[in-house]
């Protein structure tokens, strides 16, 4: 007996659907119910039904019973069946375990052909605000509908054939690389030229402000010149390899060019069914719209583009990891062994684990260690264990004794200057996590399955940098050097301990994005949270607005006779005003902050200024800047955040500045 099929035909539009114009509305109907781009014929068809008089909601329901999406249809729930019996017992490849802001899906320009669709199609799906702009990635001109206030972020798939056929004579770059007669060197230098003159012809056609992420080129498998060739070298795989390669060099000189990996992504699901060359050919370089995999894959890119731009704007980051030892760092508990076999406590997540600490560490986060232990026992332990691959070096703060974890964590904060929101505790005991939330409930915290953790700390957003710094290797350093300090301040009065400091500053004027501190002052501006005299975040957009109608920032980098601390203070100026003020809670009270604006109003009064300006907001995290405008002489105006001064303070007889 066959059973009747009842189709249940919806008529209601979406908010993403309503706000759109005629061409889009009919596009986005053939990317949701057909899964394809709008042929010409059909989408005239309805554009012309809609123009005289029909309706959206009449046209969808037009639109649902054709056969094709009724195909279509079938599909996509076989799809849904296979999602529940497919969907990969791991964790999703980007974890959340660490986010505390709801996410906020950026309103995206899209640009690019194959990949690109695939893109859209699951956008669509997901309610995302985007556009697809066909590009096919040669230099043709870029849409000048992408302007600066419809988006905020540009999303460039390059179209891997087109830069291949603009690399060959005869202009057909599909199967050119299985022509032994062809020099397969050259074709891949000339390739690699195309890949950089595509990509600054797009940026140069991009409103300035955008940021604009290009996605890598699918490598094909390397397993192609069957299996005793040379399938590495003088390959389509080894150019695609190369032409990533030169992408990444080529965007990370670009100061709002970000070159954003997937094949991570599609090796995670795996290719088997995902990835289109084994259907197709591998310099089509897409994904295959049909299979759950290929779903799974797009979704992830869309969502390491939304972390990306969390990471862009700072949000809510990391910047301090504090570890357990014990079943955290190592298998087992070393004080209850008779005999100490490394491998047997490393091996496994607990080198895994370390690895992902370094690697933060090389980022700029600051690693510390809270355990309850005996100290020096645990010491000579932990150096029989790691030897040289990890180093209690490593750590800017140890804390091993036998107090309450949450007095310990104190301890470090307090070292660190760091605040509880920005610190993260990992430990395998679920009773000493509770112990410290209950001191610290703004603070983040892992625990449960260890191999979890690695995980967590090299893919989260939240312990991503934009970029990697030169101060990123000095934080460590600089705490380390902070301690020292302190230490040698024991016997000492004030005056002579910053005198023997031998601290030097040297200021750099940034008024503009080429200039090579532009990155990390605006890294320092938006992750500085203590002392900021206003707690204003800036866009890469906001800020090129800013410098651009005369603004400049002042920058200083501070060095001592303990280390290198780098650029730790910045102050935003324009006219007679300070606009605001940061400084890194690594160098608090070295009087750095005053020397600062000291050269601050110095040079606005060689620009004519005889009276200033200076701004303070209250955040409710920023107390430790709160006296510095009358501490300097500044008066506040009566029920306003300005602070008026006219005299420049002395500078700090310790501090030697240099530069200016």
């Amino acid at each position: 007996m066959r059973l009747k099929h009842y189709w249940p035909f919806t008529t209601r539009l979406e908010p993403a659907l309503v706000a759109l114009s005629d061409g889009d509305f009919v596009e986005a109907l053939y990317q949701r119910h057909l899964g394809r781009v709008a042929d010409d014929h059909g989408k005239a068809h309805y554009l012309h039904l809609l123009q005289h008089g029909w309706t959206r909601h009449r046209v969808l329901r037009d639109f649902k019973r054709s056969p094709e999406a009724r195909r279509y249809a079938r599909h996509q729930k076989h799809r849904d069946f296979l999602k529940t019996i497919l969907r990969p017992e791991q964790s999703p490849l980007l974890p959340d375990e660490l986010r505390r802001c709801p996410p906020q899906k950026p309103r995206t320009a899209l640009l690019g052909t194959c990949l690109a669709e695939s893109l859209l199609q699951v956008a669509l799906e997901l309610d995302w605000s985007m556009r697809h702009y066909l590009m096919d990635s040669g230099l043709q001109e870029v849409d000048r509908q992408i302007v600066a206030d419809a988006f905020d972020v540009v999303l460039v798939n390059l179209t891997l054939r087109t830069l291949l056929s603009m690399s060959v004579e005869e202009g057909d770059g599909d199967l050119f690389h299985l022509r032994p007669e062809l020099d397969m060197g050259q074709i891949q230098a000339q390739a690699v030229l195309n890949v950089q003159q595509v990509v600054d012809h797009i940026l140069a056609a991009i409103p300035p402000g955008l940021p604009v992420f290009f996605v890598s080129l699918l490598e094909p498998p390397p397993q192609v010149a069957g299996v005793l060739g040379r399938n590495r070298q003088g390959s389509l795989y080894g150019l695609v390899r190369s032409l990533n390669d030169a992408l990444e060099d080529h965007l990370a000189a670009s100061p709002r060019g970000y070159y954003l990996e997937i094949n991570d992504i599609r090796q995670y699901y795996g290719d088997a069914s995902a990835y289109d060359g084994y259907l197709s050919h591998y310099t089509h370089n897409g994904l295959s719209p049909l299979s759950v995999q290929g779903e799974w894959i797009a979704r992830d890119i869309l969502e390491r583009l939304e972390g990306a731009m969390r990471v862009l704007r700072a949000e809510d980051p990391v910047k301090l990891i504090i570890t357990d030892l014990d079943n955290t760092l190592w298998r087992g508990v070393l004080a209850e062994e008779d005999e100490i076999v490394p491998w047997q406590h490393t091996e496994g997540w607990p080198l895994g684990y370390a690895e992902a600490l370094l690697e933060c560490k090389r980022r700029g986060i600051l690693l510390a260690i809270c355990s309850k232990n005996d100290e020096g026992p645990t010491r000579e332990r932990f150096q029989q264990l790691w030897g040289q691959r990890l180093r209690l070096e490593d750590f800017c703060s140890v804390q091993i004794n036998w107090q309450p974890k949450s007095q310990n964590i104190a301890q470090i904060l307090r070292t660190t200057n760091i605040l509880p929101d920005h610190a993260l505790f990992i430990d395998d005991h679920p009773l000493e996590i509770e112990e410290v939330r209950g001191a610290f409930p703004r603070m983040r915290f892992l625990t449960g399955a260890p191999e979890r953790w690695r995980h967590v700390l090299l893919y989260a957003p939240e312990t991503q940098v934009a970029r990697v710094s030169e101060e990123s290797a000095l934080r460590t350093d600089s705490i380390q050097a902070k301690a020292a300090r302190e230490l040698a301040a024991v016997d000492m009065d004030r005056d002579a301990w910053l005198q023997s400091l031998g601290l030097t500053l040297r200021f750099d004027r940034i008024v503009d994005v080429g200039h090579s501190r532009y990155a990390r002052a605006l890294e320092l501006l938006n992750r500085t949270n203590q002392f900021n005299t206003t707690g204003q975040r800036w866009s890469d957009a906001e800020m090129r607005d800013w410098l651009a109608s005369g603004g400049w920032l002042l920058a200083a980098r501070a060095e001592d006779r303990f280390t290198n601390h780098g650029l730790v203070a910045l102050a935003l100026l324009r006219d007679h005003g300070i606009e605001q003020v940061v400084l890194s809670c690594r160098v608090f009270s070295l009087g750095i902050e005053s020397a600062l604006l000291v050269e601050a109003l110095r040079q606005m009064q060689e620009g004519g200024h005889a009276d200033f300006v200076g701004h303070f907001t209250a955040t409710g995290r920023n107390d430790a800047c709160r006296d510095f405008w009358p501490a300097h002489g500044f008066t506040q105006d009566a029920g306003s955040s300005l602070w008026r001064g006219s005299l420049i303070p002395d500078a700090p007889t310790w501090i030697r500045s240099e530069g200016g």
